[in-house]
């Protein structure tokens, strides 16, 4: 009579549950990442104390989602060579652009929304400064630019920045916390008018989780066509040898 608990199968029967036991781990850690995404953006941080820069995240580091909104406070120096415009910033019903300069904080630099502007021809700060506000992350809508080769950018994204600022960048932008600058032309962003993140944000992981869990299936059913292919296989054997 064949048996798949023969020895010599225990093999194939361990790599089996080795592969399903690490796609389910797996998919559970991508569902735990996915919702914890969604308890980070639910969360209104704009009014929590500031902390350092360096305690939310590294200049090489991937967005923290917990800190989405936490005030931070920086310090540096301006880039102003690289003040860019990003283009349809709604302000009390008025249209204009966001300014924004980068902080070379370190060996990376920090870009930094200074405020709000009817027109993008706002003169550009320099020298050192130290700041606090609010952590966000690039915006992802892929709107297309235009003009690349202009100062005026669609969204807030950082793989937009990059194109314009010959430095290492952070993987997130802040909104500086001001008053209003009347000789800079300069009105403050306020975390209402900062557009929401995408639901869609954590979406990827949510949909690699259901992935890690399609391809446990999957080893599970690699596992029981072996089993019954060999069954198959050794049945004529049996016969055979118990026929002589």
């Amino acid at each position: 009579m064949p048996t798949l608990l023969h020895p010599r199968y225990w093999g194939a029967h361990l790599l089996m549950l080795v592969a399903v036991a690490a796609a389910v781990a797996l998919g559970f850690w991508q569902l735990g990442a996915w919702q914890a995404g969604r308890a980070a953006e639910a969360r209104d941080l704009s009014q929590a104390d500031p902390l350092p820069l360096s305690q939310a995240m590294g200049g090489d580091d991937p967005f923290p989602g917990q800190y989405l909104g936490q005030p931070v406070s920086l310090r540096g120096e301006w880039l102003p060579g690289s003040t860019l415009y990003v283009a349809d910033r709604d302000l009390d019903g008025r249209r204009g652009y966001w300014v924004m300069t980068p902080v070379r904080v370190g060996d990376s630099a920090m870009p930094v929304v200074r405020g709000w502007s009817a027109t993008p021809d706002v003169p550009a700060p320099n020298g050192e400064v130290e700041l606090t506000g609010w952590l966000q992350a690039s915006e992802g809508s892929s709107a297309p630019d235009d003009d690349p080769q202009d100062d005026v950018i669609p969204e807030m994204r950082i793989a937009s920045v990059v194109q314009h600022v010959d430095e290492d960048l952070y993987s997130a932008y802040v909104v500086e916390q001001r008053d209003a600058d009347g000789a800079a032309n300069l009105e403050p962003v306020t975390p209402e008018s900062i557009p929401k993140v995408s639901s869609t944000t954590h979406l990827r992981n949510l949909l690699y989780a259901f992935q890690w869990w399609i391809f446990g299936g999957f080893a599970l059913y690699i596992w029981w066509r072996w089993c019954r292919d060999t069954l198959g296989s050794e049945a004529p054997a049996e016969q055979v040898a118990s026929s002589a």
